[in-house]
């Protein structure tokens, strides 16, 4: 994404609201301030296409509309312009109205939340450094899922689909043929316990290997032993997740972790 501007162009940022509320107009005028310019749009991904470039921030003032239909397609709009354009989102919201945002956009793609009533220079710093381009964009991540367990890997699939590429392959031993031929890889869930060739060994030759040992890899277990989890940290692993655990909180660790990460990077990338 490029955000460089000329000085004769003006920065802006859409605002999205269902209606221009002395909050948005607050906004607006502390934006104008700063000499952005701040553009309320509709909850509609056409009027964010008229008004604002795919690298303008977006605003998100969240309200009871959210709750209703139309709020709930605009949410799926935008997971998908976060997911497909890299757009940089802001929202501002009460705890519940952010809560419920973040079951459809990832939380990976989300720059930062600020409550009501606004805290307006910290929302301006945001801005501002999501204008400079000190912000990394959301995209979707690649996750290679490694397990011998058929249907463990078809039900996470279907969890994760909509919001990340998955490729899923049933043994160690195919998964290293592969990454010999495939790169791009973001994450790898990797089941500890299989056959032939474990978790652990897969593991051993991914770090020992200059071409994968940056890719950052879970481990996925059905036991929760002591014993075990205490073997496979030692590892050194990004985590270890039990397949016991449901959707939600499968997708919040994906989330948590890849939100830590674009924060890692966008730390390395300034120093």
């Amino acid at each position: 994404m490029d955000f460089f501007k000329s000085p004769l162009e003006k920065s802006k940022v859409a605002i999205v609201s269902p209606k221009d509320s002395f909050s948005v107009m607050g906004i607006k005028k502390k934006l104008q301030e700063a000499g952005i310019e701040g553009i309320h749009v509709g909850p509609s991904v056409f009027q964010l296409d008229e008004a604002v470039e795919e690298t303008d921030p977006i605003i998100y003032y969240l309200d009871d509309d959210i709750y209703t239909i139309r709020g709930a397609d605009f949410l799926n709009e935008l997971k998908n312009l976060c997911l497909e354009q890299q757009r940089l989102v802001i929202l501002v919201g009460e705890q519940a109205e952010y809560e419920t945002a973040l079951e459809t956009i990832p939380k990976s793609a989300i720059v930062d939340w600020f409550s009501r009533p606004v805290d307006m220079d910290a929302l301006l710093a945001t801005v501002q450094r999501a204008l400079n381009g000190e912000i990394a964009p959301a995209k979707r991540h690649h996750i290679l899922i490694i397990d011998d367990d058929v249907t463990y890997l078809r039900m996470i699939h279907e969890w994760m689909k909509e919001r990340y590429q998955i490729t899923m392959l049933d043994s160690g031993g195919k998964a290293i043929h592969w990454l010999m031929d495939n790169s791009g890889i973001d994450l790898i869930l990797l089941d500890y316990e299989m056959p032939s060739m474990d978790g652990p060994t897969v593991f051993r030759m991914l770090k020992e290997d200059a071409a994968t040992r940056n890719i950052p890899v879970m481990f996925l277990t059905g036991k929760n032993d002591r014993d075990l989890v205490v073997k496979a940290v030692d590892m050194r692993p990004e985590d270890y997740i039990l397949k016991s655990v449901s959707k939600k909180e499968l997708m919040d660790k994906m989330e948590d972790f890849f939100k830590r990460h674009r924060e890692t990077t966008a730390i390395f990338d300034e120093s």
